[in-house]
């Protein structure tokens, strides 16, 4: 286990087995440690594309809820999820927030250690904070995650894009000096020096004001409103009126079934066919939100706006990622 401040490593590797005098050897940081090791879990799941087939989550209960980042990872046959003691256990997606970007996972546990979703209006700017989290996949069974101390930055409100998309929540996040923008970083947690959690660390996004990425995490505030919650409607203002974004993609869709998005015909001409999108290609992903089935691509496609769009489909044994052109156009 490394602890890093603002970005200097100042303490060494940890054993597996940390034991008390190796904690307390943190000083001020030994309590958010403590805290927050047996909260955070690993999660692993399918490689789709670019995304990475692991990430991290945090225990809200202990009945065994975890919550981490909507990612086409949770799209494999059985997500799993790796507890702090390596126990290794089959996860199911119970709920999803497309603007927050949000999953609810459920595990068959009890009696689990888990975060309380209290606040984080208490923050300061010059605060110290720690991330928890696995990036890069360093952890595995159950050696700790990695731990960074560093600053609280304020809040702002997010404008960003996930490679070429816009991303759809626009609220107020935290920022931090700590680099948490790497791959598995996502889901993981953001406490205080007293180990309370404040924030849940977000996907790797660019800034649209500063063009570089963002080290950035979503408010506690917003995990418990999403955990009360965890299936909303959100109303779409990307598209108003009569007009709409259309693909140009026809899905084998039977009414009163659960399908997979599986694609029935390509418009000639249209915006999947400059692309290369296929009949009998299977969509997983839209723009960055995963689809698993009909129903799921109808909502991503509500949340488009013109301009490039990454597609990512399964063509036999092969994982594409396609760009589409998207341009509005009257029905």
């Amino acid at each position: 286990m490394k602890l890093r401040a603002g970005g200097l490593l100042i303490l060494a590797t940890w054993p597996v087995a940390a034991g008390r005098a190796e904690l307390d050897a943190a000083g001020p940081f030994a309590t958010a440690i403590a805290a927050a090791e047996p909260r955070v879990v690993k999660i692993y799941g399918g490689q789709i594309g670019r995304v990475k087939g692991y990430g991290s989550g945090v225990l809200v209960s202990a009945d065994g809820q975890v919550v981490t980042v909507l990612s086409s990872l949770l799209e494999s046959d059985v997500p799993r999820v790796v507890l702090s003691d390596g126990r290794r256990l089959p996860a199911v997606v119970i709920g999803r927030d497309r603007v927050r970007q949000l999953a609810l996972l459920k595990i068959d546990a009890l009696d689990l250690p888990h975060f309380e979703l209290g606040g984080s209006d208490h923050l300061r700017a010059g605060d110290w904070i720690i991330a928890a989290a696995n990036p890069f996949k360093v952890a595995d069974g159950p050696e700790p995650v990695s731990f960074s101390a560093g600053l609280y930055g304020g809040r702002t409100t997010l404008q960003a894009r996930r490679r070429a998309q816009e991303l759809p929540y626009s609220g107020e996040v935290l920022l931090t000096d700590m680099i948490v923008s790497a791959p598995g970083a996502a889901g993981g947690a953001l406490v205080d020096v007293n180990g309370s959690l404040v924030g849940l660390i977000g996907k790797e996004v660019i800034s649209e004001r500063t063009n570089t990425w963002l080290n950035y995490a979503l408010p506690v505030e917003e995990l418990a409103a999403f955990v009360a919650n965890p299936n909303p409607t959100h109303r779409s203002t990307a598209v108003t009126g009569a007009e709409r974004l259309d693909l140009g993609i026809r899905l084998f869709d039977v009414g009163g079934r659960v399908r997979p998005a599986y694609v029935e015909r390509v418009r000639h001409g249209s915006p999947a066919a400059a692309a290369g999108v296929r009949a009998d290609d299977l969509i997983l992903s839209v723009g960055g939100r995963s689809i698993g089935s009909c129903a799921d691509y109808d909502d991503a496609l509500r949340g488009l706006r013109p301009g490039p769009v990454e597609l990512v489909v399964k063509r036999g044994d092969d994982v594409l990622t396609l760009v589409l052109e998207l341009q509005r156009s009257n029905p």
